[in-house]
């Protein structure tokens, strides 16, 4: 495995983990969040929306670096 496909996999993983983080942070509309774990109460909408337009990037960031990883090990064959 070269160089490139190496970091593209670090920062695969990395993205996916923290995607992972991303998505279990954002509360349900039942019964909050899984990780803090606060039912009800209102913790502002702008906590939401951050959350909700990191996670789209994120997840934006993890498709392209999927991407980026599989043709770096497809060349490299």
């Amino acid at each position: 495995m070269g160089v490139l496909e190496t970091i593209s996999t670090i920062i695969q993983v990395f993205l996916g983990i923290l995607l992972l983080v991303l998505v279990l942070l954002q509360d349900s509309k039942e019964e909050g969040n899984i990780i803090v774990g606060n039912k009800g109460g209102t913790m502002g909408s702008s906590r939401d929306e951050r959350l909700a337009k990191l996670t789209k990037w994120f997840g934006i960031a993890f498709i392209i670096f999927t991407i980026i990883s599989s043709s770096l090990m497809l060349i490299n064959r």
